[in-house]
């Protein structure tokens, strides 16, 4: 999403849940996950708060038509769970001596994940129904962390809707809460502070509508959550406390 030359309007919500598993689509054997929820995993839990069938959101959510900030509130503590799985290997799967159809395999997740997500949508009709169903606290589909078994909750961030002012950093140093794409900016690392601890991630962005990853994100993030800095590039300020960079 180009960050345009106008002041913007964002829906703001939080969401969490026990554990998260963001999958990295190249591991098998042992699944790893991403540390933060990529922009297609954003795209799907805002699918399924609007009740959007599958594979139908994509325009909507693409990079033209959406943008999507993501303020990490908890920090980022990965666990491994195994988990069983059925053994397909040697076929369907029968009642024939099923504890030998079993097969165990190592899972990392991201525990205790929580998030604060400000979303701006082109359709002025689903923003506003993405609006409603935040502040009400519904939701049409169940959401949840990546997979399945993690369900998740949500709730709205105060009001549940901001106006945003758009700010430009110009040489000065500028502390942004989100995380931060790195086509938009360049991130300032303090090397005297061992209190930092940064991370960076290469997450599926947008996918076309054959479920194919038509472009990929780099991100940096502070792994406890702590705002990240820079010193040139364009952010949102949201109610004069939080500033954000939106991919």
């Amino acid at each position: 999403m180009i960050i345009t030359n106008e002041n913007m309007k964002f829906v703001a919500f939080e969401v969490w849940s026990d554990y998260a598993h963001f999958r990295r689509g190249y591991t098998t054997t042992s699944p790893l996950s991403y540390p933060i929820p990529s922009r297609t995993a954003l795209s799907g839990i805002i699918a399924a708060i609007l009740g959007l069938p599958r594979d139908s959101y994509y325009e909507l959510l693409n990079e033209e038509n959406s943008a999507i900030a993501l303020q990490i509130l908890n920090p980022i503590k990965k666990v491994t769970i195994n988990r069983n799985l059925v053994d397909t290997k040697g076929g369907l799967w029968g009642i024939e001596e099923p504890l030998k159809r079993r097969t165990q395999i190592v899972y990392e997740y991201i525990k205790e994940p929580k998030y604060r997500l400000f979303v701006w949508l082109r359709d002025n009709e689903k923003f506003k129904d993405l609006q409603k169903a935040v502040t009400e606290r519904k939701t049409v589909y169940t959401i949840y962390m990546g997979i399945s078994e993690h369900i998740a909750q949500f709730s709205p961030y105060e009001e549940g809707f901001f106006e945003a002012e758009l700010t430009h950093a110009d040489g000065n140093v500028v502390e942004i809460h989100s995380i931060v794409p790195s086509e938009k900016a360049k991130i300032i690392i303090d090397q005297n502070d061992k209190d930092y601890v940064y991370g960076y991630a290469r997450v599926p962005g947008f996918m076309n509508i054959n479920r194919v990853v038509k472009k990929y994100l780099d991100i940096y993030f502070e792994e406890n959550g702590r705002p990240l800095k820079i010193s040139t590039g364009d952010y949102y300020n949201i109610g004069g406390k939080i500033n954000i960079i939106p991919f």
